[in-house]
């Protein structure tokens, strides 16, 4: 009966052991594909700051790499400043300059700056609220997404 028992837990055991090094290898092969958010914003000093420290101190954390870029579309207040003070100490984030109101001219040379990555395309100009930016990017990161 002994012997049953301690047969079990080693069957139980090894299978544990498989499923662990299964979930290993899906998890290392997901870490290939980096994401990049592209934050187009405007007048954005109230809030820019909080948003990317977050996602910057979320990085480590998420399993995948994350690189921020903010392309500013002709801000008068401290945005650009902040960013660029950000961009300094972190290496994932950079400012890219719109020279109008349209942001579209700035971004293709945003996507193809990455080869295999998952962009998202935030538009904080007023038609995306700012506090929906890390809960959509963390579904990114989530372990759920390929």
């Amino acid at each position: 009966m002994l012997a049953l028992f301690i047969w079990g837990f080693a069957l139980y055991g090894i299978f544990v052991a498989l499923w662990n090094a299964v979930r290993f290898l899906a998890q290392k092969n997901r870490r290939g594909v980096p994401v990049t958010a592209i934050l187009v914003v405007r007048e954005g000093a109230s809030y820019i700051e909080g948003i990317l420290r977050t996602l910057t101190t979320a990085e480590p954390f998420c399993g995948r790499e994350l690189d921020v870029v903010v392309v500013d579309c002709g801000s008068r207040d401290e945005t650009a400043k902040i960013v660029e003070s950000i961009a300094q100490k972190r290496g994932t984030v950079r400012l890219v300059r719109a020279e109008s109101d349209d942001p579209a001219q700035a971004l293709p040379a945003v996507f193809g700056s990455k080869g295999r990555s998952v962009h998202c395309v935030f538009d904080l100009r007023g038609k995306v609220s700012p506090l929906e930016v890390v809960p959509t990017l963390a579904a990114f990161w989530s372990d759920e997404t390929v």
